[in-house]
C-alpha cells in the first residue's frame, strides 16, 4: 500500500464517518470507544496483514497528532455542557477529582511494578507511570450516549453519569501538559516544569480570547470555522515547536472559547459533528501504530493497568451509589459501567507515542488499546444493567423499527 492509496482510503473513512455522525437513523450503532477501528488498523498494520508498515504509518504521523488534539479541541469546547443542559460546578469537580484518583492509582501500581522489576532509571519509571494513569483515567461519554440512544434512557442517574463523564475529559489533557514539560525542546531547560505547564495552559488560553474576540458578536457559521481552524493549528504548531503538549493546549483553547464566548451554543453545534469524522481515521492509524511488545515487565505493566483501573472503578462505583442513592447493590455495575475509554484515550497516548518514540511512547500506545478493548467488554453491558436497575431504560420511547407488511394484511385491507 502506498502513502497516496492510504491516504485516500483515510479520506474515505473519514466522509462515511460524518455521514453515521449525521444521520439519525442508524445512531447508536457501532461500539461506543470506536475499538472496531482500532482492530481493524491493528489488522491492516505489520503485526497481521502487513498492508500498512511502520514507515508507512509513521509518515503520518502529523496528521496523528493534529487529531488528536482537534479531539481535544471538541472535548474543550463541549466541556460545559451536555447537550442543551449545563454541567453543575459539584459534579464537573467530583469528574475531575475522581478521574485524577483513578489516573494516580494507576499511575502508582504502574510505577511500583516497575521498580520491583528494576526496569528503568527513576524518572523514567515516573514517566512511564504518567503516561499510564494519563490514559487510563477517562471515562468516556460515547457508552452512555450508545445506551441513550439505543435503550432510551434517561433520569437523574443517567444525567450524573453524563456530567462525571464529560467532566473526566479535562484530566487525561491537563496529565499530557504536565507529562510534555517533563522534557520539553530545546530552548526551555532554564525554565522550571511549572512555568512550562503555564506556557502550556497559557498558549491555548490565549488563542481562546482571541479566537473570542475574532468572532465577534454576531455568529457567522463560515467565518466561525476559518476562526477556529486558523487558531486551533496556530497553538498546535507553537506547542509542538517549543515540545510542549498540542492536546493540553488545543483543550484549554476549547475551553476558555466555552467559558468566554456568548456563541458558545452554536460553537459547539458546530464543530461537534467533526469528532467522529476525525476519530475514525486517527483510530484506524492508531491501531497500526500498536506495536506488540514481548518484554516480561510488559506483561505486567498491562495486568495492573487494566486489573488496577477496574478494581478503582469498582471503589468509585461504590461512592457513587452513596452519592447518587442508586439502587442497592447495583455498585458493581455502576463501577464497572465508567470503565469504557475512547477516543480522547487514544489521542492521547497517539500524542504519548509521537513525542516518546523510544519504550515510553509505543508502551502506553498499548496501554490505551488495551484499556479500550477491555472497557468495551465490561462498560456499556454494566452501564445498561445500572440504568435498567435505576428504571431509567425506557424501550417504549424509541422509534419501533417499520413492520413489511405481510400478505394477511393485505387480504385484511381488501375485506370490505
Amino acid at each position: 500500500m502506498t502513502a497516496t492509496s492510504l491516504l485516500l482510503g483515510l479520506l474515505l473513512l473519514s466522509y462515511v464517518g460524518s455521514i453515521l455522525a449525521g444521520n439519525r437513523t442508524i445512531r447508536g450503532f457501532g461500539l461506543p470507544s470506536g475499538a472496531e477501528y482500532l482492530l481493524l488498523g491493528f489488522v491492516l498494520g505489520s503485526h497481521v496483514l502487513g498492508l500498512m508498515n511502520r514507515s508507512l504509518v509513521g509518515s503520518f504521523e502529523p496528521i496523528l497528532i493534529v487529531g488528536a488534539a482537534w479531539l481535544a479541541l471538541v472535548a474543550g469546547v463541549s466541556f460545559p455542557r451536555v447537550g442543551e443542559r449545563r454541567v453543575r460546578l459539584p459534579r464537573a469537580l467530583g469528574g475531575v477529582v475522581l478521574s485524577a484518583l483513578i489516573g494516580a492509582g494507576v499511575a502508582g501500581g504502574v510505577y511500583l511494578v516497575l521498580t520491583a522489576l528494576g526496569q528503568f532509571a527513576v524518572l523514567e519509571r515516573w514517566l512511564f507511570a504518567a503516561a499510564a494513569g494519563a490514559v487510563s483515567c477517562e471515562s468516556t461519554r460515547h457508552a452512555l450516549r450508545w445506551v441513550v440512544e439505543r435503550h432510551g434512557a434517561s433520569g437523574p442517574l443517567s444525567n450524573a453519569i453524563a456530567d462525571l463523564a464529560r467532566a473526566s475529559s479535562l484530566v487525561p489533557p491537563a496529565a499530557l501538559s504536565v507529562l510534555f514539560a517533563v522534557m520539553p525542546a530545546a530552548g526551555l531547560e532554564s525554565v522550571s516544569i511549572g512555568a512550562r505547564v503555564g506556557i502550556t495552559l497559557g498558549i491555548g488560553g490565549l488563542l481562546g480570547l482571541v479566537a473570542t474576540l475574532l468572532l465577534g458578536r454576531e455568529f457567522r457559521r463560515d467565518e466561525s470555522w476559518g476562526i477556529l481552524l486558523g487558531t486551533s493549528l496556530l497553538g498546535m504548531g507553537v506547542s509542538e515547536r517549543l515540545g510542549l503538549s498540542a492536546v493540553a493546549t488545543s483543550f484549554m483553547m476549547g475551553l476558555t472559547v466555552a467559558l468566554v464566548s456568548q456563541h458558545r451554543t452554536e460553537l459547539k453545534a458546530m464543530i461537534a459533528p467533526t469528532e467522529r469524522p476525525v476519530m475514525l481515521p486517527m483510530t484506524v492509524l492508531a491501531g497500526a501504530f500498536v506495536e506488540v511488545d514481548p518484554a516480561t515487565f510488559m506483561r505486567w505493566v498491562l495486568a495492573v493497568a487494566i486489573f488496577g483501573r477496574l478494581a478503582l472503578e469498582l471503589l468509585r462505583g461504590l461512592l457513587l451509589s452513596f452519592v447518587l442513592k442508586a439502587p442497592r447493590g447495583s455498585w458493581v455495575v455502576l463501577g464497572l459501567g465508567m470503565a469504557s475509554t475512547g477516543p480522547l484515550s487514544v489521542g492521547c497516548a497517539v500524542a504519548i507515542a509521537a513525542r516518546f518514540p523510544d519504550t515510553l511512547g509505543p508502551s502506553a500506545l498499548v496501554i490505551a488499546a488495551a484499556g479500550v478493548l477491555a472497557g468495551e467488554l465490561v462498560g456499556p453491558l454494566s452501564l445498561r444493567r445500572a440504568l435498567e436497575r435505576a428504571h431509567e431504560i425506557n424501550e417504549d420511547s424509541l422509534i419501533p423499527p417499520p413492520v413489511r407488511p405481510s400478505l394477511d394484511d393485505a387480504n385484511r385491507r381488501s375485506m370490505p
